[in-house]
Order: C-alpha cells, then sequence, then structure tokens
C-alpha cells in the first residue's frame, strides 16, 4: 500500500462547511463555547491570520490555523479540528505540523490556547509538537476542565 498523498492548502470557507468533526473535537468545542462546532469552525477561519485545509487523498481530513488574541500583541492563538480520518493520517501530518507551527511563531512570539482534559489525542498531538501543558482547570460553558498549552519562540 503507498502512502497517502497530503497535501496543505490555505483554508476556505467552504472548508469550515463541509467538514465532518471528530466527536472528541465537537465536545471540545462545545464544551468551551456553549456554541455550535460549524459556526466556531467557520468563525477560526475568518478570523485566523492564517488558516490550513489538510487533505489526505484528496479527503479534507483537519482545519487548522492561528487567531490573534487581540489587533496589538505577540500572542496567537493555535488551533486544529479534524475528522474521524485525520487519525488515520496523522504521521504524515505530524511530520509537517512543525513547520507551522514555527510559522505561526514567526507571526506570534506567543503561542496559547487550551484543549479538552478529555481529548487523548490532541494532548499527545500538543506534546509531540512541543507545548508546554499547565495544570486542568474548569472553564468555558460547561465548567470541565481544559488543560492550558503555551509555546514561546524563544522555548524553540
Amino acid at each position: 500500500m503507498s502512502p497517502p498523498v497530503v497535501e496543505i492548502r490555505p483554508a476556505t470557507f467552504r472548508d469550515a462547511l463541509t467538514l465532518v468533526l471528530r466527536r472528541a473535537d465537537r465536545e471540545e468545542v462545545e464544551a468551551l463555547s456553549g456554541r455550535d462546532p460549524r459556526g466556531v469552525l467557520v468563525e477560526s477561519v475568518e478570523k485566523s491570520s492564517s488558516a490550513y485545509a489538510g487533505l489526505a487523498d484528496g479527503e479534507l481530513v483537519c482545519l487548522f490555523g492561528v487567531v490573534p488574541l487581540s489587533l496589538v500583541g505577540v500572542t496567537g492563538v493555535p488551533w486544529l479540528l479534524g475528522s474521524d480520518a485525520v487519525c488515520a493520517y496523522s504521521r504524515p501530518f505530524l511530520r509537517r505540523n512543525k513547520t507551522y507551527v514555527h510559522e505561526m511563531l514567526r507571526e506570534f512570539p506567543v503561542l496559547r490556547n487550551v484543549v479538552d482534559a478529555r481529548n487523548a489525542v490532541s494532548i499527545r498531538w500538543l506534546q509531540w509538537l512541543g507545548f508546554t501543558l499547565g495544570t486542568p482547570q474548569p472553564m468555558g460553558a460547561s465548567g470541565r476542565p481544559f488543560i492550558p498549552f503555551s509555546m514561546e519562540a524563544k522555548d524553540v
């Protein structure tokens, strides 16, 4: 079996409307925001200074990007949401993710966000990328535990 053809290209509004999120990502968005994940995904693509679509063999498997925390500042909020297929194609995407994290750090010397403490796949991915994970704390619409994560350009 040949390796999948992996493509990363700029994300579109249509991508945000068509990506079917994996359950853990859907639950994370709902727990944090209390909103419909589709709307949050569209908003994330729109507000990102850079947003990308990850495809494997032509199938849309994830969207990711970085949103400025404020109009003036050095902090960006990195995000990635994927379909069930993102786990099947994790190795080819993991190899490329570090490049995009470094690009984000060139634009925003500080990257910060939170991850649902139940989202084991995302937590492992963040650790592999080199993010520092904090202590879980209740937050968001649900009050569920979320783990803050961060990275600074000086750390890489």
